[in-house]
């Protein structure tokens, strides 16, 4: 089983469904980096299509625990009689789990598909591959696990898995990972390497994170080798006393964070009051949750100059945004009002989510806090920062006593815990279920009448519809 925090926008994955009976993969690949917002991750198919005379990849949401890394091909692999193997049938789309029961010449075989009413079927050897489980973030049967290898074969293999390049990590190597969320940005965690999966990926396993579900299993991710980096090497001498404007290390929040030391406080100079210069955020750091800041480049660390440190504090204060021509600086919401703020995350446009301002930033921008999106550990309402042109009050009610919507009516639907601009292109019999296309995300859904809304604008301070 794999968190959302598995998969990274770009990543190839294979869609585990279950077809006529039979375990069936999908080919596919993750659109984008998954966020604290999404409960599903959204996928684009390469072999299933959508539409009429021009059709389209279909794109859709699944559960992480249907997804698996895409297996690395084997294009010279032989296979004998009672393999277990999947197989690529092009007429669905997808690689279906069978048995080989027969070894034919010119390298085909003869494969049964159990559970289902599938014939057995004479399968080409490129349209094969031997069936492998996920389990625990590895292959099983292992991908070195090769039955009809010759000798010398398995002596390459071995060979080349002892000449390693200077930049992989060994299996168990303790490291930092760089964060890639928002919210962490510019931060980096502590993990163990699990294993490399090729391609300079590697499976890492978090040291101060656990699963939410109740065990304490801890979180494991795929990461690029350009975001792991070994752990600082210990001073020798520790550092007594940090002077203001030095760059250090600030344990926060279970990560390091590049920071800038802003005062000295208490007279014994165990507390801090740093700067974190990705986030812009002031905080107390104890002496002993400090470190020297050093930069990892090209396999060795480097101590950054001293011209870093002299860099006026304004530098390291995150600009402002500027204003779009359509905006006012002045404090339009108020602190408590219930709003709604519009997302502009890549697959989530037109979407709106209903939140609470919880103070004013100045130029045009406030904090607020979400009322159904959840921070990562599902302990507290997720809050950010949004422009406000992003944020509206919420619409008024305009749907009378036996109101229908009719065919093409743009509606907002309720959908992943926010609603959804789209336009109605089916209505059952009673109308009472009507299925609505997004053309942000090219996605077909239906939705219940409760679940819908009429779709308004808010214009000038105005509700107009649409």
């Amino acid at each position: 089983m794999t968190s959302d925090r598995f998969w990274r926008g770009g990543d190839r994955v294979e869609v585990e469904r279950l077809v006529s009976g039979a375990t069936a993969y999908f080919p596919a690949s993750v659109v984008s980096a998954p966020s604290v917002r999404k409960k599903l991750v959204w996928v684009e198919h390469e072999s299933l299509t959508v539409g009429g005379s021009v059709s389209v990849r279909m794109k859709e949401y699944v559960t992480p625990t249907r997804l698996r890394p895409s297996p690395p091909r084997e294009l010279n692999r032989r296979f004998k009689a009672d393999d277990e193997v999947d197989v690529f049938r092009d007429s669905e789309g997808c690689w279906v789990r069978g048995n080989v029961t027969t070894v034919l010449e010119d390298s085909r075989y003869i494969v049964e598909f159990k559970g289902e009413n599938r014939p057995e079927i004479e399968v080409d050897q490129f349209n094969l591959r031997l069936h492998r489980e996920w389990l625990d973030g590895g292959w099983v049967p292992s991908l070195l696990q090769q039955s009809n290898f010759s000798e010398s074969t398995a002596q390459r293999i071995k060979l080349k898995i002892k000449i390693k390049r200077r930049d992989q990590y060994e299996k168990g190597a303790l490291v930092e990972v760089r964060s890639e969320e928002k919210a962490y940005k510019g931060s980096w965690y502590c993990a163990r390497i699990l294993c490399l999966l090729g391609d300079d990926k590697y499976i890492v396993e978090h040291l101060k994170f656990s699963r939410d579900d109740g065990e304490s299993i801890p979180l494991r991710d795929v990461v690029e080798a350009k975001d792991i980096r070994p752990v600082p090497p210990s001073e020798l001498s520790p550092v007594v006393c940090y002077e203001p404007g030095v760059i250090v290390d600030a344990w926060f929040n279970k990560r390091w964070w590049t920071s800038r030391v802003s005062k000295v406080l208490g007279g014994g100079s165990n507390k801090y009051s740093v700067f974190i210069i990705s986030t812009g955020e002031e905080t107390t750091i104890l002496n002993f949750n400090l470190r020297p800041h050093k930069d990892w480049i090209n396999g060795q660390w480097v101590i950054p100059s001293k011209v870093l440190t002299d860099v006026p504090e304004e530098c390291y204060k995150p600009p402002l945004k500027k204003l779009k021509s359509c905006e006012r600086a002045e404090k339009v919401f108020n602190n408590g009002m219930e709003v709604e703020v519009r997302s502009d995350e890549p697959g989530y446009e037109a979407s709106w989510f209903s939140a609470k301002i919880v103070s004013y930033l100045g130029e045009n921008r406030y904090t607020v806090e979400y009322q159904t999106l959840k921070t990562d550990d599902e302990r507290e309402l997720l809050k950010e920062e949004a422009r406000g042109s992003d944020i509206r009050p919420p619409p008024p009610p305009l749907i009378p006593k036996g109101y229908r919507y009719e065919l093409y009516e743009v509606v907002d639907a309720w959908y992943n815990e926010g609603w959804w601009s789209g336009r109605v292109y089916k209505i059952n019999n009673n109308k009472t279920r009507y299925g609505v296309y997004f053309q942000t995300t090219d996605e077909s859904l239906e939705f219940a009448y409760n679940d819908l809304r009429p779709c308004q604008v808010w214009r000038n301070g105005k509700w107009s519809r649409v």
